[in-house]
């Protein structure tokens, strides 16, 4: 019965879906934000590689609903700052999933992983077997980063002339290992994608 179900809404709605890959119109491009970490000031600059464009059509009483899909590579570096705790610094890469509607609003989805380097807020100090103690220059560690983030926007290109996106991106960052904690920690960035040929 199950199968006879799924059988029926394919043959039923196959007709009213049509999706077909078609040359990029998604240029590379270069993304800056202002990335935050809670309360804490930080950035994020980074490389988009479109790889994938895909036109979608679904037929409606209303008329027909267009909008695309496209899957691109994101190459970033970032950083924020925590006064109190630590500078973060990181490498990341983002496969990011774009949903744009026709009239230019987009939805994203970016799971990433990378590397960080913290830098420890406050002087370290390290005690030698012989009992002389020095400074430690560069204090603090590395960790594998993993991130989850979800972004709306709009497209800018398609009102105008402008040639880019903006977007606001909530998300979650893990660094791992972490002590023997899941360090998680929320971010938010707002930025700009410009088209670049």
């Amino acid at each position: 019965m199950r199968y006879l179900i799924v059988a029926v809404f394919v043959v039923f709605f196959l007709p009213f879906v049509q999706a077909r890959d078609i040359p990029s119109v998604a240029s590379n491009s270069i993304r800056v934000s202002y990335m935050g970490s809670v309360t804490y000031p930080g950035f994020k600059v980074g490389y988009e590689l479109p790889l994938k464009h895909t036109l979608v059509s679904k037929e409606k009483n209303s008329g027909a609903n267009t909008f695309t899909k496209e899957r691109s590579l994101n190459l970033n570096f970032g950083m924020y700052h925590h006064p109190t705790f630590h500078d973060n610094l990181f490498l990341q890469v983002e496969w990011n999933l774009r949903r744009q509607k026709s009239k230019g609003m987009f939805y994203e989805f970016s799971p990433g992983l990378g590397v960080s380097r913290t830098l420890l807020a406050s002087a370290t100090f390290k005690v030698h077997d012989n009992g002389d103690v020095s400074k430690v220059p560069f204090a603090g560690n590395y960790y594998a980063l993993l991130s989850v983030s979800g972004s709306v926007g709009y497209n800018l290109s398609v009102s105008g002339n402008l040639p880019g996106k903006i977007f606001l991106k909530p998300g979650l960052i893990s660094l791992l290992p972490y002590s023997k904690l899941l360090y998680v920690r929320p971010t938010v960035e707002f930025g700009y994608v410009w088209n670049i040929k």
